[in-house]
């Protein structure tokens, strides 16, 4: 069944008011091969991330520490035995060590690379998947990580790191900590993007209900526009969502979120066609 675009969204698309948000869903439909390589690799999902900061403290069996806390909680553990995050950080740079090629035959990043109308892209990805697609279609950017970052001129397209990537360790959001802290809505990226979404609209990219960080956003959402008057269309975001049920069309409608769904196995192709739709 092909999806079915909102003509609002595509609308608010035409005259710039979208603003993409891409999450880990995009990255981890990326496939590539590198030299003697038998199997494609793909990013990793948070659950294999948290896999991963267990074994490199010795926990070879996750579901053990899982057993004990939340895999915010297993993060925490992790900076506290470790003393910080530079060892998954480092596994996670070189996890994500991804040639130009396999950018390039990504559909889903050269649909995003497509979104010619938006200039203000957001990411809670640590990766450069995203600023590394536009720039291959000729896109110059900018990256948002921290206050210092922020201006940029007509030609560029703006990537805010919203949750810190390599290049800002320091910012990187990992465990329940970090996640309080942010809450408190008090960073300088939590004021740009009460200012980048007045009058426009998040379209959410790549996430699922269940992703820590959708929780997060929509917390932040409701509480930076709460204040301010219903925009033009009465919505203040879009998610596109695999085989949707009534448990998530409820949930996000109570977040004044709509989705757009998909249905099938081929979510990234699905996924695709949305893209692509809201473009043409």
């Amino acid at each position: 069944m092909k999806p079915t675009v909102p003509a609002e969204l595509k609308k608010l698309y035409r005259t710039g008011r979208v603003v993409p948000f891409v999450g880990a869903g995009a990255s981890m439909s990326l496939q590539w091969k590198k030299d003697g390589d038998k199997e494609f690799r793909r990013g990793p999902s948070w659950r294999e991330m948290v896999n991963e900061a267990c074994r490199i403290m010795g926990y070879n069996d996750p579901e053990l520490l899982r057993y004990r806390g939340s895999d915010l909680q297993i993060l925490e553990f992790f900076e506290a035995k470790m003393g910080n995050f530079a060892p998954l950080t480092n596994w996670l740079v070189r996890t994500f060590d991804v040639p130009d090629s396999a950018i390039e035959a990504s559909k889903v990043h050269q649909a995003l690379a497509a979104f010619e109308n938006s200039r203000t892209f957001y990411t809670t990805n640590y990766d450069d998947l995203l600023e590394r697609c536009l720039r291959i279609a000729n896109r110059p950017v900018k990256v948002v990580a921290r206050e210092r970052d922020m201006g940029f001129s007509e030609n560029q397209v703006e990537v805010v790191k919203f949750h810190g990537d390599f290049n800002n360790p320091d910012l990187m959001v990992f465990s329940e900590g970090h996640y309080y802290k942010r809450l408190r809505f008090d960073v300088p990226l939590d004021f740009k993007l009460r200012s980048d979404l007045l009058n426009r609209v998040a379209l959410f990219v790549g996430y699922s209900f269940s992703d820590l960080n959708i929780g997060f956003l929509f917390d932040i959402l409701n509480e930076l526009l709460k204040s301010l008057p219903d925009s033009d269309t009465g919505k203040r975001g879009y998610i596109v969502v695999n085989n949707p049920s009534d448990f998530e069309y409820t949930l996000f409608k109570k977040r004044n979120i709509e989705i757009i769904p998909t249905y099938g196995d081929d979510r990234t192709g699905t996924l695709v066609e949305v893209l692509e739709e809201i473009v043409s």
